[in-house]
């Protein structure tokens, strides 16, 4: 069985961090706008990395943030970011159904099979996740079954435009070079040997996994997708 704390490694780590520090900082920003977490609402943030977004939610209002990664020397980074950001670093480890901490939680778990009740999130999100899974289908009924009824589930994709080819002209066009260039490109390189769907399928995989009110809106001249829906499963209201 493969070990969670050998990939990524330092490397892969500060790469991550680097990206959400730079660009695609800006772009998770915009995504959490979309996703419209609820104030002193519970969020779940699935394939967290070095954990900018559970963060940004805490100073957006949410009550409880919890990241989720398969690795845990990126928890542990987004551990120290926190300390760093927030002047407190959560914890690394199980997570209590009654948790409620004033700072983010990390847990390392398979995006997958989450470790959590059902209906336990006001509001879940994932970001280049799982357009990465062998079935996306059921990476996203995954995620919409730890949702409240009545909470979101936002999700971030590469469309089926995404390409390296497209990613090195969206580059050209924005003037983008050095790190946010390189990254931009490598995010192409990687869509086209995964999942790369259309706004709509992606839209329809929302649906099939039994949200309603679904919305999109794209990004990067239609290469990044944005999707949200209403989970019309779980507990409470």
């Amino acid at each position: 069985m493969q070990r969670t704390d050998q990939w990524p490694g330092p490397a892969d780590v500060a790469y991550f961090e680097e990206a959400q520090a730079g660009a695609w900082g800006d772009m998770l920003r915009g995504f959490l706008r979309f996703a419209s977490v609820p104030v002193r609402g519970r969020l779940l943030d699935v394939g967290t990395g070095p954990g900018l977004l559970p963060r940004l939610a805490l100073a957006g209002g949410a009550a409880i943030a919890v990241g989720v990664d398969d690795s845990l020397p990126m928890l542990r980074r987004a551990q120290e970011l926190a300390a760093e950001e927030l002047e407190a670093p959560g914890v690394v480890g199980s997570v209590p159904d009654n948790c409620v901490p004033a700072v983010p939680a990390w847990l390392c778990a398979d995006g997958g099979r989450l470790p959590f009740a059902a209906g336990a999130f006001d509001a879940v999100t994932a970001t280049n996740l799982l357009f990465l899974l062998p079935d996306p289908a059921v990476g996203f009924a995954e995620l919409a079954r730890v949702a409240r009824r009545g909470g979101i589930v936002a999700v971030l994709n590469p469309t089926d435009v995404m390409s390296q080819a497209a990613a090195e002209r969206f580059a050209d066009q924005r003037g983008l070079d050095g790190f946010a260039r390189f990254s931009f490109v490598n995010y192409g390189r990687l869509a086209e040997a995964h999942h790369r769907l259309s706004t709509a399928a992606w839209m329809a995989l929302a649906q099939r996994a039994g949200l309603h009110h679904v919305r999109s809106e794209t990004r990067a001249g239609g290469l990044v997708a944005f999707v949200r829906g209403v989970a019309g499963g779980g507990i409470g209201e």
